[in-house]
């Protein structure tokens, strides 16, 4: 594909992304927030199907955690204190919804346990991973998904095994749209990718 090509697709992205920006969407990140410190300090009852998985194990591992983007965590803070942390950063700015998407979807066994009542992820506006065939320039495995706010979740685009969550996908395009361009479209699904999510 030449140059010029990757930018007219880069250009057309663009536009969609404005249009979307425009139209807005409803933040749920407090609910989120709320649902997690709820989980921390009441501590439910883990489900028997959860016990029944891990049997004897089931006291060797600590079913009272929760999944936080690593830019957001402190190693040595416990959970609350690291949820209070990512509250006060968001006080004055506005989240993103790559932010919801990861936090609903690395925690999403306390909604799916009925710990909490179902709150919806963001729908991706792109998702692309990479091919796995032999013709691509591009062997070795990423990902990127791309919210309509602008914000982005990526894995190893650079083939650094790094994961990245951003604000602005304009510059992940402009610097790595011949590593994009070889990816593949992945067609959302609700339940798996965005909306209630339900495990496998």
């Amino acid at each position: 594909m030449s140059k010029s090509d990757l930018e007219k697709k880069m250009q057309t992205f663009l536009g969609t992304l404005q249009e979307q920006k425009e139209l807005g969407w409803e933040s749920h990140f407090n609910e989120i927030l709320d649902a997690f410190e709820d989980f921390l300090i009441n501590r439910p009852e883990p489900p028997e199907e959860w016990k029944a998985r891990l049997g004897a194990n089931a006291k060797k591992f600590d079913y009272y955690q929760i999944v936080l983007p690593a830019d957001f965590e402190d190693p040595y803070e416990e959970d609350l204190g690291n949820i209070h942390r990512l509250r006060a950063e968001f006080e004055s700015v506005p989240v993103t919804m790559a932010i919801e998407h990861l936090l609903i979807s690395r925690n999403y066994f306390i909604f799916e346990n009925r710990h909490a009542e179902p709150i919806p992820a963001p729908r991706p506006l792109l998702m692309l991973e990479s091919v796995d065939d032999e013709g691509s320039k591009i062997d070795w495995d990423c990902c990127i998904t791309v919210f309509s706010d602008g914000s982005f979740y990526a894995y190893n685009i650079r083939n650094d095994q790094e994961e990245v969550l951003g604000e602005d996908i304009k510059l992940v395009l402009e610097d790595q749209m011949d590593v994009l361009s070889e990816m593949q479209l992945v067609i959302p699904v609700e339940g798996r990718d965005y909306g209630i999510l339900r495990s496998e």
